[in-house]
């Protein structure tokens, strides 16, 4: 299953922005796979922070989507707090 087979035909907006998320959160990987092999450890935390919080903007749907963007970052939940 895809990104654009968990958003209703009709609603290309949303699906235009579900894709822009991914393709931001797939940038921010390769930037903190070159953070961490250049020895840049606090840049890459960083964009493992922002990682997280591009997921968890996009949702519970598409994290099966993002696996291998996997970070060592815990999924913490600001809501529950």
């Amino acid at each position: 299953m895809g990104v654009t087979s968990t958003v209703k035909d009709g609603d290309l907006g949303a699906k235009d922005g579900l894709d822009e998320l991914v393709a931001l959160a797939r940038m921010i990987a390769y930037a903190r796979q070159v953070a961490q092999d250049v020895k840049l450890q606090f840049a890459a935390n960083c964009l493992d922070l922002a990682l997280e919080a591009v997921k968890q903007e996009v949702g519970e749907g598409l994290t099966r989507e993002l696996a291998e963007l996997s970070s060592p970052v815990p999924l913490v939940s600001i809501k529950s707090h």
